[in-house]
């Protein structure tokens, strides 16, 4: 816990994340309810609870996708550079070992994202108040919220033990942020061309959607359809969240194997 404390007082003390990442996420929440303040003003219609209860998704949507990008960010920044001089004075005067320190690091970039998605909630029905003047019903608040937040969790988790396995092997910032964006943004397609160029697979195929290039976008997927959709949970859900955890414990493990090696503890 006091490592994860030093790593959030860390966090605090920079103006990228206390600052400016929370201008722009406001700015955008400004552009978007001044949108719809303006839509409503001139309507003579008022908003229907179900309206009401679509612009907080929408509203929550820009925070989720927002939130993916900052984490992404903080787990590439955070673990290329793990023996920062924040850390280095900490185990000067604390000694811990390296591989401790680095679970200290995800667990705070965990925890920071479900902090992240109420304090962005608690923003978006303030703003949707001032612009339409009414809130959402409350069932749909806190479905919305822990959906979110769930996605969210599915996406730090997993990015953060890539960056970690990444950070093993080079401590270019830049190439393990690249590296993890283009996996967020792309792995799914060049799926889809690896598997139509050598493998052929039916892509209802349980085999094609567990694939590790497959499986993370295919849970949050499953997620929203069940969300949005009102889809029955069925095994495909489960399937896939018992593939993802294998696959982030085998990046985490390989990992913390390799820095457990690597470790130098200063206590000796």
């Amino acid at each position: 816990m006091k490592l994860i404390l030093n790593e959030w007082r860390k966090y605090l003390s920079k103006s990228t994340y206390t600052i400016v990442m929370p201008l722009i996420l406001l700015f955008v929440y400004i552009f978007y309810y001044g949108g719809i303040y303006l839509a409503v003003s001139k309507s003579d219609t008022t908003i229907t609870p179900e309206e009401s209860d679509k612009i907080f998704i929408w509203g929550m949507t820009i925070c989720y996708y927002y939130s993916n990008y900052i984490a992404i960010l903080m787990a590439s920044n955070t673990l290329s550079t793990e023996i920062s001089s924040g850390t280095i004075k900490f185990i000067l005067t604390r000694p811990y070992q390296r591989y401790k320190i680095l679970l200290a690091k995800i667990g705070s970039i965990i925890l920071f994202m479900p902090v992240l998605q109420i304090l962005s909630a608690i923003g978006v029905l303030l703003l949707q108040l001032l612009a339409t003047a009414h809130l959402p019903e409350f069932n749909a608040i806190l479905k919305t919220v822990v959906l979110f937040i769930a996605l969210s969790l599915v996406v730090t988790i997993f990015y953060s033990s890539l960056a970690l396995l990444l950070s093993t092997f080079t401590s270019s910032t830049a190439f393990i942020t690249a590296f993890c964006f283009i996996y967020y943004f792309f792995a799914d397609s060049l799926w889809k061309i690896i598997n139509l160029r050598y493998f052929d697979l039916s892509p209802d195929s349980l085999i094609y959607k567990l694939s590790p290039l497959n499986a993370n976008n295919y849970l949050i997927e499953l997620i929203k359809n069940i969300y949005f959709q009102s889809l029955d949970v069925d095994k495909d859900l489960y399937i896939t969240f018992t593939a993802n955890i294998v696959y982030t414990c085998i990046l985490f493990l390989i990992a913390v194997m390799i820095f457990r090696r690597r470790d130098i503890s200063l206590a000796n």
